[in-house]
């Protein structure tokens, strides 16, 4: 299931990027390898600025993302600092799936130019 008003794309030089390396974001679940892929990382993050929900996928020098609004309301991100919502969770993983449909090939490939896929 697509989540709605879901977007995708590289990471550089965007806003997202930006938050992450500021630390305005809540790290809900980081650098978790990929049970497939081992060179391909995977992180979720709440955005409280703009009540969003990221995942961000890594492997070598590629770094993609997709963000969609969270299903919740209440409580405000920003109060959600002492674990994960089992939605906020769900939303995740619609995200990465969203994510992986894009952009597997690229990430793919990157694992294996890097030695980090199986065969």
């Amino acid at each position: 299931m697509t989540p709605p008003h879901a977007r995708s794309g590289a990471l550089a030089q965007t806003e997202l990027e930006q938050r992450i390396d500021r630390g305005e974001v809540i790290p809900q679940a980081e650098s978790c390898a990929d049970k497939q892929v081992p060179g391909i990382v995977w992180d979720q993050y709440g955005i409280p600025a703009t009540n969003e929900v990221a995942v961000v996928a890594r492997c070598g020098a590629l770094k993609f993302f997709a963000a969609a609004p969270s299903y919740l309301l209440i409580p405000p991100m920003a109060d959600r600092i002492f674990g994960l919502d089992p939605a906020d969770a769900q939303l995740g993983h619609e995200l990465a799936e969203f994510l992986w449909d894009r952009h597997a090939a690229e990430l793919l490939a990157e694992a294996q130019r890097i030695g980090q896929a199986r065969p």
